[in-house]
């Protein structure tokens, strides 16, 4: 099934990330590993998670109150803060704010079971099973490898179908026809 997913640009960028900064097994993918290969600070506080870039010093505040795996989360979706956004969200445009939270959760998704990873992973049939293998392996939580395995799913489907409208359309033009055409 796997063979017919094709990352986006985004999941690209985040997979060249990962190698260039070493990252290259699930088992890497914690706060500690990935804050140390790519120079961030991290300190964990009874504070909500936030990202914080100073002179050149980036720091990533982990609200220490949340279980292990929305950590996790909650520093990936900082880090792509830090990584691809400028500016102080309080003062810029509703719209923007919304398109760079929106490209922060998607990179929290991608960046925590990147697809490079998951390509080879032996899965099991049931989805329930499945999506609890992911998240053990990823250390992410059920919902969240649910979502990413229903997101790779409904792109798996769609690649397909587009495989197969162009095999029709190729048929029916070597018939001697367009599609639409009537007789």
């Amino acid at each position: 099934m796997l063979r017919y997913y094709r990352p986006t640009p985004f999941e690209q960028w985040i997979e060249n990330l990962w190698r260039k900064a070493g990252i290259l097994t699930p088992g890497q993918l914690t706060i500690d590993e990935v804050a140390s290969r790519l120079n961030v600070w991290v300190h964990y506080l009874d504070v909500t998670s936030r990202a914080l870039e100073w002179m050149g010093m980036r720091t990533i505040l982990i609200d220490k109150r949340l279980g292990r795996a929305e950590q996790w989360a909650d520093f990936l979706h900082e880090l792509c803060h830090i990584l691809r956004h400028a500016g102080n969200q309080t003062l810029m445009p509703r719209s923007f704010l919304e398109h760079q939270e929106a490209e922060a959760n998607r990179f929290t998704l991608y960046a925590s079971m990147p697809y490079y990873m998951l390509k080879d992973m032996p899965l099991p049939e049931r989805k329930n099973e499945a999506v609890a293998c992911i998240a053990s392996r990823f250390g992410v939580t059920f919902a969240m490898a649910s979502r990413r395995l229903e997101q790779i799913q409904r792109r798996t489907f769609e690649a397909i179908l587009w495989e197969e409208f162009g095999r029709h359309e190729k048929l029916q033009a070597g018939r001697g026809c367009l599609v639409g055409d009537r007789a």
